[in-house]
């Protein structure tokens, strides 16, 4: 009882002397915006000489308590900007108030907003997808965004790994030059779209200059025509631009099977009013193969250049150039026969090559990209865009082997591939708003030329030998290749070129503050040179092919600029250079998309969720004849029709959640063969994926954090009869962090519990692997 006693005594005496002391002492509070007048959350402010420091809340207020009377020098900081300061006075038993207006942009600030543990995964807005500044609520199509913020988290290197995040696709396929595809909707999606312009990239993308990644779900002809994009959708890398401040980033990463990585990015304005700014970006790849042989090469340098010329006209100017080397990316071969059991079937040549790091391939390449944005006036600016690209790889050498009788022996065949080719791309838009009475319109008026343009490539190909697959490897080395190799001719010697033409118009239309809709078409026409043998002289495939894309959306906000419902019909098409009997070009093959769904932004952007469910038909597809196979017909169907949910979420402060989940089912409806069949490389009927992750954002370890997540998919079909699939398969991952202003360190562990999988082709994906990053921030 005494005890009791001297205690609640002595809590009345520190209550007491701390109310003594609050009383006694002042308060100081106030908010922190951007120059645009945004509240920045993240940001130190501090007392000087008072020892007295805190951060910013998610609302850009602060408030400092427990000051002794006085003057002091009060300081807004966030790390690469100036300084804000102020002089205040603190008075015993008062709450002095100070508002700081940092010098800079809520995108320049981007960063620091992130950092505070807001919904940094929900960034949607984009000037791509509609290619007019539409928000996402406003915008009747689905698409995706895979951010900056969460592409730093998971200390993602690989381009495809990012676009794992995206609700309903696959992108573990890989070719052999390490060049990867989206399975979207059902339908396979090059990865060729580069700022909005066609950018065929035939190989690996390095991540170090990428800003984020936007996958567009349906057919997206009317405004991208088709030669880039799928019936399914197409994805948009968006690169890195200048901004106006100085900053440079050095990250240093090691991990599995020898892997090191060194990256710079740097960010400078050139003059004082900075109107004019400059970034780079460099990248370094070395690592091995986890299979038995294998090894890549990489280095990539990347120069963005933005110049004011005046309040209305600007210029933005940027180049990459790459030069990857090793063998090919990963080595697969087909099963024999159709088994029931793939993994039983296979799981034995999981790390199996049967090559060797001899056949290396060499591929250099570049892309450029300029663009000049003249405002007309607040209501009017065009945009004009040039864009080109290529890969000049004259020594690429690949291997495929093929299992013969038993599968106890295995036919290595090699074959030297020489491709060179470039495209050509020009875009000029006009973007502008008007009213007809109260109805508001915004206008997109457009034209593009893409030239596809093949330079002499040819194929040398041979059966090397026969070896066993039970005992070791004989070794392919180059110099025995090279030997056998000179005395052969190409028998597919060719070069060829494709002029593309479109003029499109998009209306966006606000019949009321909470209806819109959007009306657009494209009037698309192609001219194919051809194919010309240079081993005969001959020429084929030419043609000339027009074709109309219409598209047409409603979006009615239901809770303005919160809850919306939406309906969309897109429109998609590809052209064959396919004859029927007669010797006529087929028309163009088309896809037609409806689709409807919700999109919300709610509690403050703190969640954000897109549903909808589509049905894609595509007819006019070219078939051949059952009874003879020389004849064609242009009557086949196909059906794909699903469901997909997204759901992205910050329920408290650091604490940011991504769902989402694809339900898709494919069918071939009319055709040869095959009819009620899912097309091999489909993807599966079911994926989903998800990501959770924690950062504390104030105190002592603010910056500290932690993710984990995995990525489903089901079984996916390996053939056209459908008798052998590849297994359902989900892969874990995890990270942890450690992000301070001057730098970030963190720890990845990926495919924790070792899953052995497959993608689309066969092709075997990364087994338990771990990676360390560091990077210094100045």
């Amino acid at each position: 009882m005494r005890v009791i006693f001297i205690l609640c005594l002595f809590m009345l005496i520190m209550i007491g002397t701390t109310t003594a002391q609050t009383t006694s002492q002042g308060t100081l509070k106030g908010r922190v915006t951007a120059e645009d007048g945004t509240e920045v959350p993240g940001v130190g402010v501090r007392l000087k000489d008072a020892r007295k420091q805190t951060v910013t809340n998610e609302n850009g207020a602060y408030i400092i308590r427990n000051v002794a009377p006085g003057t002091y020098l009060a300081e807004a900081f966030v790390a690469g900007h100036d300084m804000i300061s102020f002089t205040v006075t603190i008075t015993a038993g008062q709450t002095a108030e100070q508002n700081f207006q940092l010098k800079a942009s809520q995108q320049t600030l981007q960063e620091v907003i992130i950092a505070s543990g807001k919904n940094k995964f929900a960034k949607k807005e984009s000037d791509y997808v509609a290619r007019m500044p539409l928000k996402n609520l406003e915008n009747p199509q689905v698409y995706n965004i895979v951010t900056s913020e969460l592409i730093k988290e998971q200390g993602i290197l690989e381009y495809k790994d990012a676009i794992k995040n995206v609700a309903g696709v696959n992108s573990t396929e890989t070719v052999s030059n390490g060049r990867t595809s989206t399975i979207i909707r059902g339908f396979r999606t090059a990865n060729y779209i580069r700022n909005g312009m066609v950018a065929n990239q035939l190989i690996t993308v390095d991540m170090a200059n990428l800003e984020r990644i936007e996958v567009m779900k349906g057919p997206s002809g009317t405004l991208f025509g088709s030669g880039a994009v799928s019936y399914g959708g197409l994805v948009n890398r968006v690169t890195k631009k200048p901004f106006e401040t100085f900053r440079t980033d050095l990250n240093f990463t090691a991990g599995s099977w020898g892997l090191n990585r060194i990256t710079a990015d740097i960010n400078a304005p050139l003059n004082e009013d900075k109107t004019a700014l400059l970034r780079v970006n460099f990248g370094r790849w070395g690592q091995e193969s986890f299979q038995e042989a294998g090894f890549r090469r990489n280095y990539f340098l990347a120069t963005s250049f933005a110049y004011k010329a005046s309040d209305r006209l600007s210029f933005l100017i940027d180049v990459e150039m790459f030069r990857n080397a090793g063998t090919q990316s990963i080595a697969y071969l087909n099963p024999l026969g159709a088994p029931a059991d793939y993994k039983a079937a296979m799981a034995k040549y999981y790390k199996r090559t049967f090559y060797s790091n001899d056949l290396v391939s060499v591929f250099p390449g570049y892309n450029l990209f300029a663009n000049m944005n003249y405002k007309i006036n607040s209501k009017w600016n065009t945009t004009t865009i040039f864009s080109t690209g290529g890969v000049n790889a004259r020594e690429q050498y690949q291997f495929m082997g093929t299992l013969l009788g038993t599968g106890e022996t295995l036919s290595r065949r090699v074959q030297k591939y020489s491709h060179n080719y470039n495209t050509i791309q020009i875009q000029q838009n006009l973007n502008g708003e008007f009213h007809t009475g109260a109805i508001k319109h915004r206008v997109l008026v457009g034209a593009d030329y893409l030239a596809d343009i093949t330079q002499p490539t040819y194929t040398l190909a041979y059966i090397h030998d026969t070896v066993s697959t039970t005992a070791s490897t004989p070794i392919l080395l180059r110099e025995d290749v090279d030997r056998r190799l000179a005395g052969m001719k190409p028998t597919n010697y060719f070069k060829n070129h494709t002029d593309r033409y479109g003029i499109y118009v998009s209306d966006v239309v606000n019949l009321t503050g909470q209806l819109l809709v959007m009306a657009s078409v494209r009037w698309d026409k192609v001219d194919a040179k051809g194919s010309t043998s240079l081993v005969t002289g001959a020429t084929t495939g030419s043609y000339s092919k027009s074709s109309f894309s219409p598209k047409f959306g409603a979006v009615y906000q239901v809770v303005k600029d919160q809850l919306s419902v939406f309906a969309n019909y897109q429109n998609g098409f590809s052209y064959s250079a396919q004859v029927d009997r007669n010797g006529n070009v087929f028309k163009p093959e088309q896809a037609n998309q409806w689709e409807g769904g919700i999109k919300a932004d709610l509690l403050k952007s703190k969640l954000s969720v897109t549903l909808s469910a589509y049905d894609i038909a595509v007819k006019d597809k070219i078939r051949q004849d059952a009874a003879d196979l020389t004849i064609y017909y242009q009557d086949g169907t196909w059906k794909s029709k699903g469901f997909e949910a997204e759901v992205i979420a910050n329920p408290i402060p650091g604490l940011n959640i991504l769902a989402g989940y694809g339900f898709n089912e494919i069918e071939i409806t009319k055709a040869k063969d095959f009819v009620g069949k899912r097309p091999p490389a489909s993807g599966a009927k079911h994926m989903a994926n998800t990501w959770i992750s924690y950062r504390i954002s104030s105190g002592k370890v603010s910056g500290l954090g932690i993710g984990a997540g995995g990525v489903y998919n089901g079984d996916i079909v390996f053939d056209n009869n459908n008798l052998t699939y590849f297994p359902a398969y989900t892969v874990l991952n995890g990270t942890i962090f450690y992000d301070r202003p001057g730098y970030r360190v963190g720890v990845k562990l990926d495919n924790i519990t070792d899953v052995m999988y497959w993608g689309p082709w066969g092709e075997p994906q990364p087994p338990r692997n771990w990676a360390v990053n560091l990077t210094i921030k100045f």
